[in-house]
């Protein structure tokens, strides 16, 4: 890893480069802080290359750029290539009112998140809507993840990165700097007491702390899971959004019934 470090040289969007006769630059794609597209052009052909990306801007990134130059051949991620995803406004109202109308009832709202990108933007949302409704300021909202907690200090530095919303907000304070939201290393610190928000990792329920507390959880029918991101196959998020199964097995093999919504 060291030795690919050392290798490794930092260029800006759209600054182009050229080896041995192949020229390339890159785009901002969106998705997460960072991401690029990168164009590269070999004896006068461009190709286009990317991962994720995406088009919508959101609560904190910029939508991918569209490339001001021709491209002839295209290579990109398609998993959402078919679909039309919901408007980003009515997806946020659906998922806050799922939210608070769980902690109303006194129950416990799990988000399994992935890190980076989507967590980031789950922690705006309702920290902006937690600062909103003082009503709501009992019920904590916490994020499990290590990884997370050592992500937002670039989220919080990197505001170039950001949209137009979140560089404005920025000059009045940093929006990434979160009034209602306490950070979390391990479950021994996590108090169970009563109703709360938990963004736990990883995102697919596999193992770990989103894991740990869907089977704490799942057999209380005032809980909610929101499942938050993209599922491989054969995994739990994935098996409940396709089959919604009615018995749910713990990692210590016991089968319960899953009452959860």
């Amino acid at each position: 890893i060291n030795e690919t470090i050392n290798r490794i040289t930092c260029i800006d969007y759209h600054q182009q480069v050229e080896i041995e006769g192949v020229k390339f630059w890159c785009y901002n794609a969106g998705h997460v802080i960072g991401a690029c597209m990168f164009m590269v052009q070999i004896a006068g052909v461009r190709l286009l290359y990317t991962g994720d990306y995406s088009r919508q801007q959101d609560r904190h990134l910029m939508a991918a750029e569209m490339p001001s130059v021709k491209v002839d051949v295209l290579v990109v991620e398609s998993t959402y290539g078919v679909q039309q995803h919901e408007p980003r406004g009515s997806r946020e109202k659906r998922l806050v009112d799922a939210i608070v109308s769980t902690l109303q009832l006194g129950g416990r709202v799990l988000l399994p998140v992935f890190a980076i990108g989507r967590a980031q933007e789950l922690l705006l949302l309702l920290d902006e809507y937690w600062r909103k409704q003082p009503e709501l300021h009992k019920y904590p909202i916490i994020c499990l993840s290590a990884m997370a907690k050592k992500c937002i200090v670039s989220y919080q530095t990197y505001i170039n990165q950001m949209n137009n919303r979140i560089r404005n907000l920025f000059d009045i304070e940093n929006p990434f700097d979160f009034r209602h939201i306490r950070y979390l290393s391990s479950m021994s610190e996590f108090d169970d007491s009563k109703p709360c928000v938990v963004m736990a990792s990883p995102g697919m329920l596999q193992n770990g702390p989103s894991r740990e507390l869907f089977d704490r959880w799942c057999e209380v029918r005032h809980n909610l899971t929101v499942i938050t991101g993209y599922c491989v196959q054969h995994t739990l998020a994935k098996e409940l959004l396709d089959t919604e199964p009615a018995t749910h097995t713990l990692q210590d093999g016991r089968e319960v019934a899953l009452k959860m919504r």
